[in-house]
């Protein structure tokens, strides 16, 4: 039997660089068994080097939803597994042995693809970068305590009070997420742009 290897994270979010990273492992003989693809938590079996392909998909509705269950029973008879999936996020892996592994192979339906990811992934990046929101409450919250007391030791103090120093980390954290959402958003644009372009060279 395989043993467990060990857990291991991937952050910023962006799947096509984890889908690369997974791979890149997989080729190195750490094979991916299982994923909480919302907290980028991936765990790994020790097995044999170029063993599996993996693919990050991003489903035109939920994994639970009747029309994905019914796309994903289509792509098991292909031999793909699901790994792990969250909301419409999907980690497919396949035998190398069983060949190539690629859903969209036309133009047309790779533009269609990344139109439906860019549409999704505005409101997660929306929502992340709301968490600048608390920045400002903690700022006033500082100020309140500084005009209520104006010694400058409680003015230094106030700065890293607990409640301040947890809003901070969270607004960094919501900073960073929003940031990497949007510089997947940006890169799944201009792959659009240049599907586009192509296909006009050519038409």
């Amino acid at each position: 039997m395989r043993k467990v290897k060990t857990k291991l994270w991937k952050y910023p979010y962006n799947e096509e660089k984890t889908e690369e990273w997974l791979n890149e492992l997989a080729g190195n003989g750490l094979i991916c068994v299982g994923a909480d693809t919302l907290m980028s938590r991936y765990t790994f079996e020790q097995g044999e080097p170029g063993e599996y392909i993996y693919r990050y998909v991003f489903f035109e509705n939920c994994f639970g939803h009747s029309k994905s269950l019914r796309y994903f029973a289509f792509l098991r008879e292909s031999g793909i597994e699901c790994v792990g999936h969250a909301f419409q996020h999907v980690l497919l892996r396949k035998k190398a042995a069983d060949g190539e592994f690629n859903l969209f192979t036309d133009r047309e339906s790779k533009i269609r693809y990344y139109k439906r990811i860019i549409a999704t992934d505005k409101i997660p990046g929306i929502v992340f970068m709301l968490g600048l929101i608390p920045f400002w409450l903690s700022r006033m919250a500082v100020a309140h305590m500084n005009i209520a007391d104006e010694s400058m030791n409680v003015a230094f103090n106030s700065h890293f009070h607990p409640i301040v120093v947890v809003t901070y980390l969270l607004i960094l954290i919501n900073a960073a997420i929003g940031v990497s959402y949007f510089r997947q958003w940006r890169h799944y644009v201009s792959r659009v742009k240049t599907l586009k372009s192509a296909g006009a060279l050519y038409e």
